[in-house]
């Protein structure tokens, strides 16, 4: 059953989607309620996770642990699924544009 449903994952395109819904899922867990409730959006882009919250104090608290929760991450979903991680603050006034925000570096 397992190797059915990898090789229609490969088939239809869908893996990458599927990967990056485990990365999204395993920032909720490991990062529990408190912070799930301050993430306006998340998303992973070329592995990287880019999440907005609306809290500027715990995105510096979570910038401090950034290579922990990374680690954590990868642990969580068994592979090495992200490289990077991006957190932005928004304030809840501005996040009704819709819009995730990126910084070149």
């Amino acid at each position: 059953m397992g190797d059915a449903l990898s090789m229609w994952l490969d088939r239809y395109r869908l893996r990458k989607g599927t990967e990056n819904t485990e990365v999204l899922q395993a920032w909720d867990q490991i990062l529990g309620p408190s912070v799930t409730r301050q993430t306006t959006k998340k998303k992973v882009q070329n592995r990287v996770l880019v999440v907005q919250l609306d809290s500027a104090v715990v995105r510096k608290e979570l910038l401090m642990v950034k290579s922990k929760i990374i680690s954590s991450i990868n642990d969580h979903v068994g592979r090495q699924a992200i490289d990077d991680l991006h957190i932005y603050y928004e304030s809840n006034s501005s996040s009704r544009s819709g819009r995730l925000f990126f910084v070149r570096s």
